[in-house]
């Protein structure tokens, strides 16, 4: 499954610049907690932070914005209840504008330390846009921030945030980490047949995009991979994988690493290989991966085309 290796070499470049990962919410039975900027005791920032009511896409009456630093952080702070230790969908809430941030830092408290994500805050607005799945330790304290810390031009803005249980949940995930790739590389065809190729570095962390259950691939065309049958039924195919990270068989949820990227099988260069599957018949994945990318729910794999995107 060859993929343009040269290509790739380019936008491993840009990797830095690409905007977060968007996942749809969890659904409502699931634990969640919310909180807005205008929530009494629950935000802190600085006098640096102005308040305004200008758009209509907030969430509650106001939101809090601040002209970019690149000499510090001065991160604004929602505070969460968190009710017990586990893994959670976290989600942000702003209103969008062409004069806002094109790359405003969220901080995700982790229990394996703080990340990291950028947001493009000039799209998506008015509505719930996650930053990933992380896992989260129990009590009340600073879960979420945002950091007028980035390079990137326009006000950032913190209006509010929302943590969602995913244990048992039905979340999706990107099948890799959120900076690796633009938007762009998400609608490239294939070169053969329905599927697509994203060119990444080996060792790429790959993830499980549903829940549901793996069998390890590993042979001549794919080399090592992975086929997860997700809870609807559908085939998730992961090819050219360096290591697995799961044992056949096992049950993952959305966002577990199921394996590292790699350039086994047939392969020109470092890359994932996906593909989606009802039955034998091969579905165009593109529109369901830009889905999650662009944070709305993605089509059912059914309803996917089974032609136009490959060369």
């Amino acid at each position: 499954m060859p993929n343009g290796y040269l290509r790739g070499l380019t936008v491993l470049v840009a990797t830095a610049l690409a905007a977060a990962v968007l996942v749809p919410a969890s659904p409502a039975a699931a634990a969640t907690v919310t909180v807005d900027n205008a929530t009494a005791g629950r935000f802190t920032a600085s006098a640096n932070w102005g308040t305004s009511a200008w758009s209509s896409q907030r969430q509650g009456p106001d939101y809090r914005f601040a002209t970019p630093d690149t000499t510090a952080s001065d991160a604004a702070w929602f505070t969460v209840a968190v009710p017990t230790a586990g893994s959670y969908l976290v989600e942000v809430w702003y209103p969008a504008d062409s004069g806002y941030n094109d790359s405003t830092p969220f901080i995700v408290v982790t229990t394996g330390g703080n990340q990291t994500i950028p947001v493009n805050q000039r799209s998506n607005g008015g509505r719930w846009v996650s930053l990933g799945t992380f896992p989260l330790a129990a009590g009340d304290y600073n879960a979420v921030g945002v950091s007028r810390w980035t390079s990137g031009t326009g006000y950032v803005v913190a209006d509010a945030v929302r943590i969602t249980s995913a244990t048992g949940g039905t979340a999706f995930s990107m099948p890799l980490p959120r900076t690796a790739l633009p938007r762009s590389e998400y609608d490239d065809p294939h070169h053969d047949y329905p599927a697509i190729d994203l060119p990444v570095p080996t060792g790429t962390a790959a993830y499980a995009v549903r829940a549901g259950t793996v069998v390890r691939v590993d042979d001549t065309s794919c080399g090592q991979g992975i086929n997860l049958t997700g809870t609807d039924g559908a085939i998730y195919t992961y090819c050219h994988f360096s290591a697995w990270s799961v044992a056949s068989g096992a049950t993952v949820t959305a966002g577990q690493r199921i394996g590292s990227t790699g350039n086994t099988g047939n392969s020109t260069g470092p890359h994932l290989h996906f593909g989606i599957r009802t039955g034998s018949t091969r579905r165009c994945p593109q529109a369901f991966l830009l889905a999650l990318y662009d944070g709305v729910t993605p089509p059912a794999a059914s309803s996917l085309p089974t032609s136009g995107c490959s060369y």
